[in-house]
């Protein structure tokens, strides 16, 4: 059974739908495009050498064109006409010169002035250790820790310490070797680390597995 006054409230409400205005479901919002980097670069110059350079172009034919500019590959009118050459002729060109220019993804994004050492190796190319001036690689040495690039020799156990689990066991595998030396005897093994190393990072737990495994190798 219906209530009278239900009844009459239901018949209102029919009464006044027509004049309701049709909601319509919202339209999805368009999806935003993906943020183009602001900027596209590419990196130029001579191979073998550590005199490449970041360059911000569009394209191929642009980054060359900055290349020549910057390695003062003859001068205004020169590069002009190089310039006029067909896409073939001038890779053949730059590779009679031993020069050439490739996209650096990762680095996009950066202004040509903002991109560091570090860039370069994270880019997978190469780049001078901050600590001993020496050239080093991406994949032959070389490694960005934080901003600062440093070459295979220049590694730390605080370096390692901080890195994958196979830099930690390389890192054991040192101070297990230092501990031999020493005869583990703690005292000698803790002044030779604490030689260019922050001894904060060789916890309690590292301690005594690389001490038992020193002594274990005695």
């Amino acid at each position: 059974m219906i209530s009278r006054r239900k009844f009459l409230a239901s018949s209102a409400a029919l009464a006044i739908a027509p004049a309701l205005p049709t909601i319509t479901a919202a339209a999805p919002v368009a999806s935003v495009e993906a943020v183009k980097p602001a900027t596209t670069i590419w990196v130029g110059g001579h191979h073998g050498e550590f005199d490449w350079h970041p360059f911000n172009a569009p394209t191929w034919r642009d980054a060359v064109k900055q290349m020549l500019e910057y390695h003062g590959y003859g001068n205004d009118e020169e590069i002009a006409d190089t310039m006029t050459l067909t896409d073939e002729e001038l890779r053949k060109e730059l590779k009679y010169a031993g020069m050439d220019a490739e996209r650096a993804h990762k680095m996009d994004g950066l202004r040509p002035d903002e991109i560091r050492g570090h860039h370069w190796i994270r880019t997978g190319l190469g780049s001078t250790c901050d600590r001993c001036g020496s050239e080093c690689y991406d994949g032959d040495g070389g490694r960005a820790i934080g901003t600062e690039v440093v070459c295979e020799d220049c590694l730390t156990l605080t370096d390692l310490l901080h890195g994958d689990k196979w830099d930690i066991e390389r890192a054991e595998e040192q101070i297990i070797e230092v501990m031999v030396d020493a005869d583990c005897d703690e005292g000698e093994a803790f002044e030779v680390l604490s030689r260019g190393n922050d001894m904060s990072v060789i916890t309690p737990t590292i301690w005594v597995k690389c001490l038992a495994e020193a002594r274990a190798a005695l």
